[in-house]
């Protein structure tokens, strides 16, 4: 996602937009950010694709969206943005706080994530820091996120390659072709090939650039 710049413009209040099913919350949340001059609610909308498609005509600097909406979850009105190159910043919120939910709407391009019970001073301070390019989750919810990352690295480290397979990897994300990579092994092309399947299956990769990608993520080239 682009985000050129984290600098705001002072010169005018924040233009946000809501995505709620609920009117009653639609409308609280939308009171409350009346009472601050520094923002002004562009759009209020009751479903991820009315809101998908705000964003795009409008663009505005912020996006409050629930994670849970009838017809495309938050999560997806995430993904749209990112995949639009929108300079939109997107808080999700929600009345699930579990760690797993939080860690799967970070993953897919949230700035913040708040609960449905968070106070209009809270909400008010996460816009204001999301505009300014942070990332921002509440203290009460980042010893749980700090237990999921953890819980998903231990995951990751059962990932095992061989270590034929990591040299194949390794040599590939180098540039090296599949011939260029069987000479240097000193093996024949149909070995590199199976070597280079067998990565992307552990992986669950779908192609090379995939699969040395996801080896880097996990530390496995390091």
């Amino acid at each position: 996602m682009n985000h050129p710049s984290t600098d705001t413009d002072t010169s005018r209040p924040l233009r946000i937009l809501i995505a709620d099913d609920h009117p009653l919350y639609r409308e609280g949340i939308t009171s409350v950010l009346q009472q601050y001059p520094e923002f002004d609610v562009v759009a209020a909308v009751g479903s991820g694709r009315e809101a998908v498609e705000e964003i795009h005509r409008l663009t505005p600097d912020l996006a409050i969206v629930d994670l849970q909406l009838p017809d495309i979850d938050g999560v997806a009105v995430v993904d749209e943005i990112e995949r639009s190159d929108s300079p939109t910043r997107t808080v999700i919120v929600s009345a699930l706080d579990d760690s797993a939910t939080i860690y799967r709407a970070l993953e897919h391009g949230a700035q913040a994530y708040l609960t449905k019970v968070a106070s209009g001073q809270v909400v008010r301070d996460t816009l204001v820091d999301v505009a300014a390019g942070q990332t921002v989750i509440p203290p009460v919810l980042q010893t749980g996120l700090v237990k999921e990352i953890r819980a998903r690295q231990e995951v990751s480290g059962r990932v095992l390659l061989t270590p034929r397979e990591l040299d194949v990897l390794r040599l590939a994300a180098t540039g090296l072709t599949t011939s260029q990579i069987a000479g240097k092994l000193h093996v024949s092309v149909p070995t590199v090939k199976t070597h280079l399947r067998n990565t992307y299956d552990k992986l669950d990769a779908s192609d090379r650039t995939a699969a040395v990608a996801q080896a880097l993520r996990l530390g496995l080239l390091a």
